[in-house]
């Protein structure tokens, strides 16, 4: 009889066994399948936030080359702002795309009969937000490799206060009577650039190219500052 009951104690502790082993069989089973249903909803949800961004990127940049109307641009430019906030790896393509659309555009003239013609030109408010968009860049995720080109570009009474150029190429721009207190134009080439009546007493021009730039006796430098030693030169 004990030896019927051992036997018995047995086989009921290798079938709890076996039942334990079917448990945790189970259990393992259904972790690997929580883990790949996890893995292949969070591929499909960045798979689908790229292609959402890429369509963002892509509707913003035609909102600034493809229509005239105003509200549209800066609608692109903001779009773009943002996506160059949120997203490290579109901010260096905005920041190009945002220079090529500064390049090259003409500021607004007075019109014919205007009583205010003293306050012109000025800067359009689409190019001004361009402008704001690089001059508040983040410029520690600009690619070290490369520079952003606004050479030839009119900046005229833009607001550019405290602005960041740093590294950019704006050879032969047009700064003429704009307030450049602040600006950060470190290593910045500055080559044939135009100063006439700008303000330039609390800018940053460590190791900024500034060969042949123009200024007048309205200039305003920082202190201890020597613009010809810079290779300036002075025109009336």
């Amino acid at each position: 009889m004990l030896f019927m009951n051992l036997f018995h104690f047995w086989r009921l502790l290798e079938l709890t066994q076996q039942l334990e082993v079917i448990r945790l069989t189970v259990m393992i089973i259904s972790t690997f399948g929580a883990i790949f249903g996890a893995v292949y909803v969070y591929r499909n949800f960045k798979i689908n936030e790229k292609k959402l961004l890429t369509d963002r990127f892509s509707k913003a940049v035609e909102q600034l080359g493809t229509t005239s109307n105003e509200t549209v641009v800066l609608g692109g430019i903001y779009a773009l702002s943002k996506i160059a906030q949120d997203s490290p790896e579109y901010h260096w393509l905005v920041m190009k795309v945002i220079a090529s659309f500064i390049k090259g555009k003409a500021l607004e003239f007075a019109p014919m009969g205007a009583t205010n013609a003293k306050d012109y030109p000025r800067v359009y408010p689409q190019i001004q937000e361009a402008i704001n968009v690089i001059a508040q860049r983040n410029y520690t995720k600009d690619l070290h490799n490369e520079t952003l080109d606004l050479s030839g570009s009119v900046l005229c009474r833009a607001n550019l206060t405290n602005a960041n150029f740093m590294r950019v190429n704006l050879r032969e721009a047009n700064f003429g009577r704009t307030n450049l207190k602040g600006v950060d134009f470190s290593e910045a080439n500055l080559e044939k650039a135009v100063f006439f009546g700008a303000d330039l007493s609390q800018a940053i021009l460590q190791r900024a190219n500034l060969k042949e730039a123009i200024y007048c006796n309205e200039t305003k430098f920082p202190s201890n500052f020597d613009p010809d030693a810079e290779g300036m030169k002075k025109e009336s």
